[in-house]
């Protein structure tokens, strides 16, 4: 089974992955292979990949340390670093086999290396499945602000086996569901209803998760207009991040997802758009599902200043994509740092 997007095709493999087979195939046997991956999932996952590599084409594994304050520079320096002494021509192929963290750095260091050498996505974590591995986007952070360098980037294929999610720890797999429901909130009221009921069918949610995002992506590749419903919950999502990664802390991308739907949900009522049963509603059923992020009332505007920084912003200030109903969201709106300390107030004393 398999999905064709605007700019690469993403395939759902069984236990054979034949499909990464067949296209390993049309690689010419003189290009080089190198696997972009970290350290917990070379120790569960490259054993699961390394059959499918025949003597004559086996990959250089470069092995980075697990975790987002790891998405940085000095990281994708050692990837530039690895791929330069091995010789690394512009008709390599780079693997890169992990979660978001290295989907996202491993694309943006084949994407800018000798000007551009192709690469693939085998994502491990459920967030990677449904959301990170597609869509084109590339970054790491920097000074502890998320994703402020990257690049557009298209993989030439994504190769998904929900296999992998039996290696991650029950935390990593709720995380990425927080990305499913931000999807349903933003596009389908249906996928909502049913990812209400809590019926984890995996195979389900990545697949359906991923034809929203497809969509969203293939109508606006550079994120102009359409795509940036995407965005919802992010904006906050991102300030924590970068909040506790200043702290030398790290959360589950995750639970800040969710707790940025939660405050963004409250704007979009406070800004007219949402109802308030709706708002109600949304707030139930995440903070059901997901663990709270606690941080103390006068540090929202230490949360503003991230929010600043933010990737989205223009010059008239803080950006939001918000709702206006469950299953649609209405893109560049503006909001005063009154309102969004408001909104973040209301989390913390919800919390």
């Amino acid at each position: 089974m398999f999905l064709t997007t605007g700019h690469c095709p993403i395939y759902f493999e069984k236990s054979g992955f034949e499909y990464l087979r067949n296209f390993l195939k049309t690689i010419s046997t003189e290009s080089q292979l190198f696997i972009i991956t970290d350290q917990n999932c070379k120790k569960h996952c490259w054993p699961v990949l390394e059959p499918v590599f025949h003597q004559g084409q086996m990959p250089l594994l470069i092995t980075l340390e697990a975790g987002e304050r790891h998405k940085n520079l000095e990281n994708t320096a050692l990837i530039w670093d690895s791929l330069m002494n091995a010789q690394a021509k512009r008709n390599s192929l780079v693997i890169n086999l992990g979660g978001g963290v290295i989907t996202d750095m491993g694309g943006f260091a084949a994407s800018v290396f000798k000007r551009g050498i192709p690469f693939i996505h085998i994502p491990t974590s459920l967030l990677g499945m449904v959301d990170a591995s597609i869509g084109g986007k590339t970054g790491i952070d920097f000074k502890s602000y998320r994703n402020m360098i990257g690049t557009f980037s298209f993989p030439e294929a994504v190769f998904i086996w929900d296999g992998f999610l039996e290696t991650l720890e029950p935390g990593h797999r709720k995380s990425g569901m927080a990305e499913a429901y931000k999807h349903a909130l933003i596009d389908n009221c249906g996928y909502w209803d049913f990812l209400k009921k809590g019926d984890l069918s995996f195979e389900r949610i990545i697949f359906k998760s991923l034809e929203i995002k497809k969509k969203l992506a293939d109508k606006d590749p550079k994120e102009k207009s359409e795509r940036k419903k995407l965005n919802f919950g992010h904006t906050v999502a991102h300030s924590l991040e970068a909040y506790f990664l200043e702290k030398d802390r790290e959360i589950f991308h995750g639970n800040a997802v969710a707790a940025g739907i939660i405050v963004e949900s409250y704007l979009s009522w406070k800004s007219g758009f949402l109802s308030l049963e709706c708002l109600e509603e949304i707030k139930g059923v995440i903070t059901k599902r997901f663990d709270p992020i606690l941080f103390p009332a006068q540090d929202v505007e230490n949360l503003i200043n991230f929010m600043k920084q933010d990737e989205k912003n223009d010059r008239t200030g803080l950006n939001f994509t918000l709702l206006d109903c469950v299953g649609g969201a209405i893109i560049n709106q503006r909001l005063s740092e009154s309102l969004v300390e408001e909104g973040l107030r209301y989390y913390s004393e919800m919390v």
